[in-house]
């Protein structure tokens, strides 16, 4: 799942909402579904939701020790180098309006205004610790991904992996769908993910 996080934000997604999976279904209807399956299931969804309200202590919670430092630090994976928008130089020559009006054609009209304009500061001040929390911010309200499924489950001992599939959103962009398939670890008794973020920046 922090492999969808990462791609989605890439992409300046965001997760909002737990997805179709989520649609009642009558039980008798439903297949067998082991503890581990239904742990690693609720995991996916309760990332879905730690992401949607920024929550990155839960988010790092669900992550795995090895990768649980790098999961709490989501400005490290998430955020784009300010050098992506330009050099300071070239950030200090335009106004706040230029950028902000920069920044609604990349993330739609939808972004809220007051987080457009704390980005578009920061970046012409070349501040970068406020421009990476309001980047966290942007990302995480001017889009959307759903998780559509959980499936394909294989638990081999104290490992397993499942294949996600999410569609994200951007503003008014198309819709687009696919599927990774996401590793778990089991420790301590919980199902974690274990998405390598070693190499994300």
């Amino acid at each position: 799942m922090l492999r969808s996080i990462v791609t989605a934000a890439l992409a300046a997604l965001t997760l909002a909402g737990c997805g179709s999976e989520m649609i009642n279904t009558p039980e008798a209807s439903l297949p067998a579904v082991s503890a581990d399956e239904q742990q690693i299931r609720d995991l996916v969804h309760t990332q879905t939701r730690a992401f949607t309200e920024g929550n990155w202590p839960v988010l790092a919670d669900l992550t795995c020790a090895q990768f649980r430092d790098k999961a709490g630090d989501p400005a490290s994976y998430l955020v784009p180098p300010m050098t992506a928008f330009g050099t300071r130089e070239q950030m200090a020559s335009l106004t706040i309006a230029q950028v902000s009006e920069g920044l609604t054609r990349q993330f739609g009209t939808g972004a809220p205004r007051d987080t457009l304009d704390r980005v578009s500061q920061a970046l012409v001040a070349y501040d970068e610790p406020a421009y990476e929390a309001g980047m966290l911010d942007l990302i995480r309200q001017s889009a959307t991904l759903t998780v559509d499924k959980v499936e394909n489950i294989t638990v081999t001992g104290d490992t397993a992996t499942a294949d996600v599939t999410t569609t994200r959103r951007l503003g008014q962009a198309a819709p687009d769908t696919r599927t990774d398939t996401t590793p778990f670890v089991r420790e301590d008794g919980r199902w974690l993910d274990c998405t390598d973020l070693s190499g994300a920046s």
